[in-house]
């Protein structure tokens, strides 16, 4: 455990980890009894539910499960779901915050998959290459990290943290999804296979599926909405 990230973590008030993945992987996740994991840890029957974008690994990184900071990278999200067009439905999975300062977890300030992951950085220094004031970041072009930027966030929306092997069940907070209707199908969904609808919470969280909306509140210091549903509220 890297204690000086734990403590830059919370002064920064970063209460979670985002991963997004389709839809029709989450009953997988969560009926597997392990969790998330990386992919060079999935079986090959396990490899035939998930799209080619989770196995894509640009990044030269398999036996890491990429994350970001508080909110999800919406720009490589928005391209992932652009490359489904059978399975349109995603949804982001919100992680205990915990997995930053773990030995042998991964930072990288842009997309980890551009330069085929040699901007990745370990401990604390990747951390808080995170956060700089300005990052070049896609296509050449700098980001700058204004005053009102939300302290939680990276300076780039596109940055990384790659966590190895695998992220416990236990550790997943909450599901993120589009809308009321999207959550009450994957709560139906859930509780087709067995599990309790009250098991996993829900969140409503629109503005994290719409990558120019949720840039635009992060550099202006404004939270995204986000609604807790539950099934009873019906």
């Amino acid at each position: 455990m890297i204690d000086s990230i734990k403590r830059e973590a919370e002064s920064r008030g970063i209460k979670r980890l985002c991963h997004f993945t389709p839809s029709r992987n989450l009953v997988h996740i969560l009926t597997g009894g392990v969790g998330i994991l990386a992919t060079k840890n999935l079986q090959e029957t396990e490899r035939g539910v998930f799209t080619q974008t989770d196995l894509e690994r640009l990044d030269r990184h398999e036996g890491y499960i990429c994350c970001s900071i508080q909110y999800p990278n919406a720009w490589y999200f928005d391209k992932a779901k652009s490359k489904d067009i059978l399975f349109q439905d995603w949804v982001v999975l919100l992680i205990n915050p915990k997995y930053l300062w773990m030995s042998g977890t991964l930072f990288c300030p842009r997309n980890a998959a551009s330069g085929y992951g040699r901007g990745i950085i370990e401990g604390e220094q990747g951390f808080k290459a995170i956060f700089a004031d300005a990052i070049t970041g896609a296509y050449g072009k700098t980001r700058q990290r204004s005053m009102n930027h939300l302290p939680c966030s990276p300076t780039d929306d596109q940055a990384e943290v790659l966590i190895p092997d695998t992220i416990g069940i236990s550790d997943i907070l909450a599901i993120a999804v589009l809308s009321e209707t999207q959550a009450r199908n994957e709560a139906v969904r859930l509780n087709y296979v067995g599990i309790p609808e009250d098991k996993y919470k829900f969140v409503l969280a629109p503005d994290l599926f719409d990558k120019h909306k949720l840039s635009n509140l992060i550099r202006s210091g404004k939270q995204p909405d986000e609604i807790p549903w539950t099934v009873r509220e019906e």
